[in-house]
């Protein structure tokens, strides 16, 4: 254990900027995900809208994920990293301002294209400061750690923030708090994180458009990829049954205030700051696939409790125990399926990634939104249980086999 501390201290220096810079971004999505949907029905929207506006959003992000993954090849996962982060600001200082739903959807449109730039670049750019694929899987367990504490940081703080205002103005206040802090943080990230290193096709620019995306989708016909995409979109389904309304399943179903809810995402962030320090560790450990086995079954029967009739003690307890396991269970299957591709591959593959996760977590999001529009804070649960149980099958019987021949013993050296 302390050789491993001490290696997490030998970082590359563009992963050691990149992840300090990646607690402004945790501080500012933390103060987002606490007040949006209670700022939305504040407004006036009802849960089932709200899922249909997410629902919008995840699809948006789904569309426009393989476009951006080949404009990456050609402009850089820099500039659309900082782009994305400016995107996100700007659809945060919308949703403060408006009160009406067109407006409301403009604003969703404006997150979900930063989303999509950040989502479809960060990892490869990450990954694109890491010397070794040992240095890659601990690298994306930090950012993860790095963002959840921080995340809880920013819950805590918009939590306070609501209480101590009047009406919706502590919800208009945290949102336009996010943006400012996200201007900042894609400041940091543009003048501060290394250049990228260009290959030789990058270095071409009278190449023609067409034959470096040619030469981009090639392995789009790997049935490795599609192989892999499918599985994202189980594993977002997963993710989002309950994870796009934490907040309303905890507000509505023990019946709390929002300080309390904050409070116990904030509590739930310390958590998945542990959970993500310890995943390389753990995966060095014990291996990757029994890991990720043995993640699969404790989260299946931590969901599967949290669907019966439970005293608040031990939701609270579980509750907090199945966020650290999705984490941990999250990131070891996108560091590892991440790794298993090469360097040209990875663009193509994160477009794609972000495609089939997106299309199922929308799908996953709209579910969850009618279940909650009956005032049914339980099913949700019981609904991820049996998502999981699927997911897991899948991995056994298709991922693992692929994982590895592909990585055999190199995700250990």
């Amino acid at each position: 254990m302390s050789f491993y501390i001490k290696d997490l201290l030998q970082l590359s220096t563009g992963v050691r900027r990149f992840l300090i810079s990646e607690a402004l971004y945790g501080i500012g999505i933390g103060l987002y995900t606490l007040v949006l949907n209670l700022h939305l029905l504040f407004r006036g929207l009802r849960e089932d809208q709200i899922g249909a506006l997410v629902s919008m959003g995840i699809l948006i992000m789904g569309i426009l994920a393989i476009p951006v993954s080949l404009l990456a090849n050609r402009t850089g996962r820099k500039k659309l990293l900082v782009t994305g982060v400016f995107f996100i600001a700007a659809g945060n200082v919308l949703f403060a301002v408006s009160d009406q739903l067109l407006w409301f959807y403009a604003a969703q449109i404006l997150v979900s294209t930063g989303l999509t730039l950040v989502e479809t670049t960060e990892i490869q750019l990450l990954f694109h400061y890491c010397r070794s694929r040992k240095e890659e899987a601990r690298a994306f367990s930090l950012m993860f750690a790095v963002f959840t504490a921080f995340t809880g940081l920013g819950t805590l703080v918009a939590g306070y923030i609501a209480e101590g205002a009047e009406g919706s103005r502590g919800y208009e206040a945290s949102l336009l708090l996010t943006g400012l802090v996200l201007v900042i943080h894609g400041a940091v990230r543009a003048f501060w994180l290394p250049a990228e290193r260009v290959g030789r096709e990058e270095e071409a620019p009278g190449r023609p458009l067409s034959e470096g995306a040619s030469k981009l989708t090639a392995p789009i016909l790997s049935g490795t990829l599609w192989l892999f995409a499918v599985f994202m979109a189980l594993l977002g389904g997963c993710i989002a049954m309950t994870g796009s309304f934490l907040n309303v399943i905890v507000k509505f179903r023990l019946d709390w205030m929002d300080d309390q809810v904050s409070l116990i995402l904030a509590v739930g962030a310390i958590l998945l700051f542990i959970c993500s320090l310890m995943t390389p560790y753990v995966m060095e450990r014990f291996g990757y696939h029994t890991a990720i086995v043995s993640v699969f079954i404790v989260n299946i029967l931590l969901f599967a409790a949290l669907y019966t009739v439970l005293p608040v003690w031990l939701f609270v307890v579980l509750f907090l125990l199945r966020g650290g396991g999705v984490t941990m269970l999250s990131n070891l299957l996108d560091s590892l399926l991440m790794s298993a591709f090469n360097e040209q591959e990875r663009n193509l593959y994160a477009g794609m990634r972000s495609v089939f996760r997106s299309l199922g977590s929308s799908g996953a999001t709209f579910v969850s939104g009618l279940i909650l529009a009956r005032q049914d804070y339980q099913l949700p649960f019981l609904a991820t249980a049996g998502a999981l149980l699927i997911c897991g099958l899948y991995y056994v019987l298709w991922i693992r086999p692929v994982l590895s021949r592909r990585l055999g013993g190199s995700i250990e050296t």
